[in-house]
């Protein structure tokens, strides 16, 4: 008589995996819908449909929408999907922000964007979209945008050249994080910041790609470079400890 039962709880539960796969088949339908719509500037139904795609998503990793985290994925077969799911949040992030209400929730989703976004090749790219947003004055809560730009762009510890020359928790490449921190409270700043992610992961990657050339190009060049810079820019680095 258990084993019967047994059996058929077997049997539930695959019929329930199978549903929630054949579910799971249908989300990118609800995706490109809200892309759709918000296209056409519908935002509440774009916000439906977007709560539908990570809904699915949640379901499939047997948690809630809210705690769906890139841990679930796998970085590199799912690098498409992370991506989607970024501007999935990003859209309902907007979509929030334009209702005073609706704040919290604004909040969520762009804690959400920055989550998927940090550590993954995109991460130059969605740093930009909000730069881009707020420079176009379009949020109700800049503030809030602004704060999530400088979490992706900013605070990552990202710093790919010095990184690779020295490690990753090298006392220099600490060092130019520390400086990284500094210039981005000025414009200027914040543009040779973006500069420097959209040109670094391309030279990293070519350097994966031929060993021999990163060898001679970071001893030769830019080890001694970037010691060099270190130098001159200590005293202004060391000015604004003092005075933060």
């Amino acid at each position: 008589m258990a084993k019967k039962k047994d059996n058929s709880k077997e049997l539930k539960d695959e019929r329930k995996r199978e549903q929630l796969v054949e579910l799971y088949r249908t989300r990118l339908t609800h995706l490109k819908r809200a892309q759709l719509l918000v296209r056409d500037d519908r935002m509440a139904q774009a916000v439906e449909s977007y709560t539908k795609y990570l809904g699915i998503l949640a379901l499939y990793f047997d948690t809630t929408e809210d705690k769906l985290s890139p841990s679930m994925f796998d970085s590199v077969k799912d690098m498409t999907e992370l991506l989607l799911i970024s501007h999935a949040y990003w859209d309902l992030a907007k979509a929030f922000d334009r209702s005073p209400n609706l704040q919290r929730d604004c909040l969520r989703c762009l804690d959400q964007f920055v989550r998927f976004s940090i550590g993954f090749k995109y991460q130059h790219v969605n740093a930009q979209i909000i730069r881009k947003f707020n420079n176009k004055k379009q949020a109700h809560n800049p503030k809030a945008f602004e704060a999530a730009y400088h979490k992706i762009q900013i605070s990552s510890k990202k710093c790919y050249i010095a990184t690779s020359c020295f490690g990753e928790e090298n006392i220099k490449t600490n060092f130019l994080r520390h400086f990284k921190t500094k210039i981005a409270h000025y414009r200027l700043g914040k543009d040779f910041i973006d500069f420097y992610y959209q040109i670094s992961p391309k030279i990293i990657e070519v350097f994966q790609d031929h060993p021999s050339l990163k060898w001679f190009c970071e001893k030769i060049f830019i080890m001694p470079l970037l010691t060099l810079f270190i130098f001159l820019i200590r005293p202004y680095v060391e000015f604004n400890k003092t005075n933060s």
